[in-house]
């Protein structure tokens, strides 16, 4: 039996009530012989529950003596803490219904709210403000979270609920192209109607909120009340969560299952306490949260958290931990935003507006906006000035391979999108007389490495880039090798890994391609805009020409007339993202670390159907971004790479000096995030595999519409990659921990194995 799980059932008895075990043990005691069960219950389910409380107690008696506590014990006292302390409760047609089954301590601490004539009627009012995140034309996940009316037609949810569908940060935030969002009051045993969303009218840069505006709600939706008291200040007060709590992996399932009677996704009720401050991450940053017990799972994201006294809501519920604790957004503290106050929010009073300690992230909000850098919106072209493709389908036409063609593998782009890349257009090969047509030649074309020794001073990826310059206590993430080293391609000046400024690689000697590149990623204000009055833009920052590594001899790398003259078949595109390593706190190695990225090596050719930034949708789902929301810090480590099989199709297309070239595209690609947390090891890594199916036509490709995103294990991308990833980073994977659960499904993504998952 896991020591640390015990402990964590101490703490959590600690948390909510004043004897920890042994008042659990008391209560569990005076429990017996009287009936658990509801009168109607049957006598073979009494018993069943018996038993299970007879386990609880000899294991609440073992944990009292410090003695082991055998699993079945255990999972039983879990099963009997929940529904006991803090059971949930049904609603139907926006009416409290009680609980089935609860058992003597519980009757006596919750069955009020359904009997207490005073208390129930003030429950039931605010329930019909309070509905479901719903997503309108999407297969992927079910619904988005819980969202709540504050002000006229003003639904208050979740920052990671509403990046489900839009981007942005602060007053500049709008929808995805082609997604949809609306909001359904009812959605108990079936729906009610869905009011659509009109508009995202902020996407806060510091809380875990977002505002969105939704047009003829009904007059029974009215806002609710947001208090001006601090629930941090507030420890003990009695309060409920509304919303739609779904199955989220927590362990031990079965206690889910028994609490929620395994009706999953419909309003519920979940009464508990508030216990007081706690800080912790979101968004690469750690806030000053309130705190609460009650029994929220996954989908009661963006759930008000209400005050039984008075019915206001003290916070908006944003995380949690199984047998810790949940967080909350403070009302409070946003009554200290002057942003927040005219959106149109009904306060208890008159909120005292700013200053606030946040001011900074709104000014990095305002800022991002004006000099067309991305923050947190990677991915969106209405977020900075970024250029659009035109995309162009697939004509190379199949011919006879002579004795002069060229037979290599080469992968599909594989990183999280651009946004947009610039449009086609004549490109140079260096040290050639070919230029491109350009009005002025950029910044960058000064920090073109032209041989070996410009390449001195490059940072290369740094593994302990998640705590370097910062209070932290020091962890490294080391770059991932190769399995077998054998397949890795020698330098020029010894060795197998190519550093670049803020990334590096490896490259697969047989295929000419990364074999795995590792990117140090920020969002860190002070990096990606280091000097005020520079162009950040795209076309500010360099020409977008594709050049060799010098280091590297040629037949280990792909030549650029590939890409250029390939009838339209391919786009460009980046394994490390340009946006992820263009950052520095200089503009000059800002400027290196965006050029370093339009090396061939790092080049991945990209079948021209399959770019669909032109509607600024990204087929990662923003991964970075959605971990990011679970980081302690703004940086993460990523890694990534292409599936290389031998059984991949073959595309055929022009090569250089009249050769053909013979193509393996990859079907499978891989990307590894990994971010620092508070908790654990201090570290968190999340495996994904992306994955779509090509099938071969007359004399070209077709590609399907959209790729398919799924969460897998380290050791099962170690396996299919011949990749070798660290021990520490294999440690570190979520994909069986809760936190991998969130980040999939807020990303719509599978888990490896399973079926689409649900709610985020």
């Amino acid at each position: 039996m896991s020591i640390d799980r015990i402990e964590r059932v101490k703490d959590y008895l600690q948390l909510i009530s004043s004897g920890g075990v042994e008042e659990m043990l008391s209560t569990t005691e005076a429990a017996q012989p009287a009936s658990t069960l509801e009168s109607n219950a049957g006598t073979e389910v009494m018993e069943v529950v018996d038993k299970r409380l007879d386990k609880a107690l000899e294991g609440l008696r073992n944990m009292a003596q410090g003695n082991d506590v055998p699993l079945d014990q255990l999972v039983d006292i879990e099963a009997i803490i929940i529904p006991d302390k803090r059971p949930v409760f049904d609603i139907r047609n926006n009416t409290l219904v009680p609980p089935q089954g609860l058992l003597s301590g519980a009757e006596q601490l919750w069955t009020k709210l359904v009997t207490d004539p005073a208390l129930k009627p003030r429950i039931e009012t605010v329930l019909s403000s309070i509905g479901r995140v719903e997503l309108p034309g999407q297969t992927a996940i079910p619904y988005g979270g819980t969202g709540f009316v504050i002000g006229d037609g003003l639904l208050m949810t979740n920052r990671h609920v509403a990046e489900i569908f839009a981007r942005g940060l602060g007053t500049v935030a709008r929808f995805i192209p082609g997604r949809r969002a609306g909001i359904d009051f009812r959605r108990d045993t079936d729906a009610g109607t869905v009011f659509e969303v009109v508009s995202v009218q902020m996407i806060h840069p510091f809380w875990d909120m977002a505002l969105l505006k939704v047009e003829g709600l009904p007059a029974t939706a009215a806002p609710l009340t947001l208090a001006l008291d601090d629930a941090r200040d507030l420890k003990g007060t009695e309060v409920v969560v509304v919303g739609y709590p779904a199955f989220d992996g927590r362990n031990p399932g079965d206690v889910q299952d028994d609490l929620l009677h395994r009706r999953y996704q419909i309003k519920r009720l979940q009464p508990g306490q508030l216990q007081g401050n706690f800080e912790t991450n979101s968004f690469g940053k750690m806030v000053p949260a309130g705190t609460h017990d009650c029994s929220t799972l996954g989908g009661n994201s963006g759930s008000p958290v209400i005050n039984l006294e008075n019915g206001q809501v003290v916070g908006l519920h944003f995380a949690g931990r199984y047998l810790e604790r949940n967080y909350l957004v403070p009302s409070s503290a946003l009554s200290r935003d002057s942003r927040f106050i005219d959106s149109g929010a009904k306060f208890s009073g008159t909120p005292p507006g700013d200053p606030n300690e946040w001011r900074k992230w709104w000014i990095s909000a305002d800022e991002g906006e004006s000099v067309g850098t991305s923050m947190t919106g990677k991915g969106d072209a209405a977020v900075g000035a970024r250029s659009q493709q035109g995309v162009s389908s697939p004509t190379s036409t199949a011919v006879n391979v002579g004795n002069g063609s060229v037979d290599i593998e080469i992968p599909l782009r594989i990183s999280v999108s651009l946004g947009a890349v610039t449009a086609r257009a004549p490109t140079v090969e260096v040290g050639t007389e070919e230029v491109a047509d350009e009005e002025a030649p950029a910044p960058g074309a000064v920090v073109v490495p032209k041989a070996p020794g410009d390449y001195i001073g490059r940072t290369g990826y740094d593994e302990f880039f998640l705590t370097r310059d910062t209070k932290l206590p020091a962890i490294a993430v080391p770059m991932p090798g190769a399995s077998d080293p054998n397949v890795l391609a020698p330098t020029k000046v010894g060795g197998q890994r190519l550093d670049y400024q803020n990334f590096s690689l490896m490259m697969h000697a047989k295929r000419r391609l990364a074999l795995v590149v590792a990117s140090n990623v920020t969002e860190e204000h002070k990096l990606r805009v280091p000097e005020v009055g520079r162009d950040y833009s795209r076309k500010g920052l360099f020409n977008e020409r594709w050049f060799p590594d010098t280091r590297l001899e040629e037949l280990y790398q792909l030549p650029d007339v590939f890409f250029s003259k390939d009838s339209g078949a391919f786009d460009k595109g980046h394994i490390a993202r340009r946006d992820d390593v263009a950052w520095g706190l200089t503009f000059e190695l800002l400027l290196k670390g965006n050029v370093d990225s339009f090396h061939v090596t790092n080049c991945s050719p990209q079948v021209a159907r399959y770019n669909r930034a032109d509607d600024g949708v990204d087929n990662w789902g923003d991964l970075e971004n959605h971990v990011l929301a679970e980081a302690a810090t703004e940086r993460l480590c990523v890694f990534a790479g292409p599936v290389l099989r031998e059984d991949d199709r073959v595309f055929v297309g022009a090569g250089p000096n009249n050769t053909m070239i013979r193509a393996r595209i990859p079907t499978r690609f891989w990307k590894i995030v990994v971010a620092r947390v508070p908790d654990g090891n201090g570290l968190a890594a999340f495996g994904f595999m992306l994955e779509q199916d090509l099938s071969d036509v007359p004399l070209e490709f077709a590609v399907s519409e959209e790729f398919i995103k799924s969460l897998y294990p380290l050791e099962e991308i170690s396996r299919l990659t011949g990749v070798r990833f660290d021990p520490v980073l294999i440690a570190a994977d979520q994909f069986n921990e809760l936190r991998g659960l969130e980040v999939a499904m807020r990303a719509g993504a599978k888990r490896a194995g399973s079926k689409t998952v649900g709610v985020g």
